[in-house]
């Protein structure tokens, strides 16, 4: 799509940019790239995991409720999903409002981009311990494993005595997943992902601090 090239190809010019204009090797300016475009969207996706987290204290209170309505409306899945409809309205649960799904379309928009991008373009310069940046390396998968594992651990209410155990092994098999996927590309892509997992990382304890500091309140 024209669209979709004019914005790969916005990706690309921002990194040669960050390279001849701020004499950044190959790697930094992925790093600064991906750090400056997941801060300037900090913002909204901040937004969107404090109204999320409002949203699961919601689920939590109603949950109550919701297993009646199941046990009401056993066997009659039009009445169930009216009545939970119906319950969702009453105590103000939207199933995707604006700002969740504008923070997941512009982050996901960015993350195909620059993945695209970084497939394309061909690096392979050195950069710390990585020997290219053209072929896979073992600790930078790792790397990217730890951050999200951290940053998962981090998020409120993910692990714990409360924690639902049908969300630890979503979570647990998502890292999976990464380690597997990041392990078989580019060193570049993997310091991609491992940048924006850090800045994931530093959310997750800003959203932990204004939650805090509103039950505090």
């Amino acid at each position: 799509m024209e669209i979709w090239h004019l914005w790969t190809s916005l990706l690309a010019q921002g990194l040669a940019f960050l390279g001849a204009h701020f004499g950044l090797s190959e790697a930094l300016t992925v790093v600064v790239l991906t750090l400056a475009v997941r801060l300037a969207l900090m913002p909204l996706s901040l937004t969107a995991a404090f109204r999320a987290e409002h949203k699961k204290q919601k689920m939590l209170r109603i949950k109550p409720e919701l297993e009646a309505l199941k046990e009401r409306h056993q066997g009659d899945a039009a009445q169930l999903a009216a009545g939970t409809m119906a319950l969702y309205r009453e105590h103000g649960v939207t199933l995707l409002d604006r700002i969740t799904l504008a923070s997941m379309v512009s982050q996901s928009v960015f993350g195909l981009g620059l993945y695209r991008v970084l497939r394309d373009a061909g690096f392979s310069a050195k950069f710390l311990w990585i020997a290219s940046l053209a072929r896979p390396d073992v600790w930078l998968t790792a790397l990217v494993g730890v951050l999200m594992l951290l940053g998962m651990a981090l998020m409120p209410g993910a692990v714990g005595a409360g924690a639902e155990p049908s969300m630890l092994i979503m979570l647990s098999v998502s890292v999976v997943v990464a380690v597997v996927t990041i392990a078989a590309l580019p060193s570049a892509i993997g310091l991609y992902w491992a940048t924006s997992n850090a800045v994931t990382v530093l959310q997750t304890l800003v959203l932990r601090g204004l939650l805090q500091r509103q039950r505090s309140a």
